[in-house]
């Protein structure tokens, strides 16, 4: 399954905007001022009923402000608490405690004025420590790291370091854990690391080399993607999306949404455009449609409908035509050929450049 590396989003309100769907449940009414959120486990609202709906958040809303303003809990699918804490009217305050799935804790943070501070401890689900990171103004230190037999690797910021981390969503490596491997000196990256992508039970592959000094990025090389030269970092520590939980950002109940697929398709355009002169060029659509196999190979697309302006679609009739990858629509989870309709919109940003958003897949055999 291929899978997209960035981790980018976009922010609409749920009260605005409701994309191909009908009307969704993202949250109800508990009691006064206290209502339960439903969102997918990157913390992207998701309808009550939609079958990657993840978790669950109980809190107050600040009546003026509609933002977070209270105890809140988070519960699995299960009923379980995996994260709780305290916001002041949408800034987090206090003590924050996530758990694994299996009860024990995950980590605690202490925030202050919305980011933590001090140091955080990370545990694995054994309850053995992790890793204790160390957070000031500016700068997170890695301060001690363990593996999951108990052996310490850093020490006091000294070590060397080794860590899986999941990829969110769909990225171009195929891969859905990549390690990065490395020495820690001062509590930052230094030197030579290797950043390796996996599946469970796969052998692991080389993605990406790169090379840091004193914690700074000198050069990323990606290499298993296409060998060309890119400055691309990739984060080594345990992150958490709960902080996307107060965007109130939602996706439609799909599964070309959830995966992110649809956002690698909108983030691939919009890079491509982010250099042309928008002059002139307010907002526009395009659509096409081709068929699909079983397997996520696309024919031919054919263009039902381009921009008014050549100069855009010289540019994004390519890169369209080249995605040689879908996910297969799914008729009572068996993949089947399909016949898709994409279509999407371009317009000119607040900042004045070109932005492709959204993109949205209709399938004939649904899912």
């Amino acid at each position: 399954m291929r899978k997209l590396l960035f981790i980018l989003i976009a922010y609409f309100q749920i009260v605005n905007i409701v994309i191909g769907q009908e009307k969704a449940t993202y949250y109800e009414k508990v009691e006064n001022n206290t209502f339960r959120f439903f969102f997918d486990k990157n913390y992207f609202l998701s309808d009550k009923f939609c079958e990657f709906k993840s978790i669950e958040r109980v809190v107050p809303l600040n009546p003026k402000t509609q933002k977070f303003d209270g105890i809140f809990k988070d519960f699995n699918n299960n009923g379980r608490l995996i994260l709780e804490g305290v916001y002041i009217n949408g800034i987090k305050e206090g003590p924050f405690k996530a758990y694994h799935p299996n009860g024990t804790l995950k980590w605690e943070a202490n925030f202050v004025a919305d980011i933590p501070k001090g140091e955080l401890n990370h545990r694995y689900p054994s309850n053995q420590l992790a890793m204790t990171l160390l957070y000031t103004d500016s700068i997170i230190y890695i301060k001690d790291f363990w593996l999951p037999n108990g052996t310490q690797k850093i020490k006091d910021g000294e070590g060397t370091y080794s860590f899986s981390i999941p990829f969110e969503g769909y990225n171009q490596y195929g891969f859905d854990f990549y390690m990065a491997k490395g020495k820690i000196r001062n509590g930052k990256q230094d030197g030579n690391w290797q950043i390796l992508g996996y599946n469970k039970g796969s052998k692991e592959t080389l993605i990406a080399l790169e090379k840091y000094q004193d914690g700074n990025l000198l050069i990323g090389n990606d290499y298993y993607f296409d060998n060309s030269y890119r400055r691309t970092k990739f984060g080594i520590i345990p992150y958490d999306t709960f902080f996307r939980a107060e965007s109130l950002t939602f996706k439609a109940c799909n599964f070309d949404d959830f995966s992110n697929f649809n956002m690698f398709t909108s983030v691939e355009l919009t890079n491509a455009l982010s250099r042309m002169d928008p002059e002139g060029f307010t907002e526009d659509r395009f659509e096409y449609q081709f068929k699909l196999n079983k397997s996520g190979t696309p024919s031919k697309i054919n263009f039902i409908k381009l921009t008014s302006s050549d100069y855009i679609n010289n540019v994004i009739k390519p890169l369209l035509s080249n995605i040689s990858f879908y996910y297969p629509s799914l008729e009572n989870g068996v993949p089947v050929a399909d016949t898709l309709t994409v279509t999407g919109k371009i317009y000119t940003n607040s900042e004045g450049k070109l932005t492709v958003l959204p993109i949205i897949i209709r399938r004939e055999k649904g899912q």
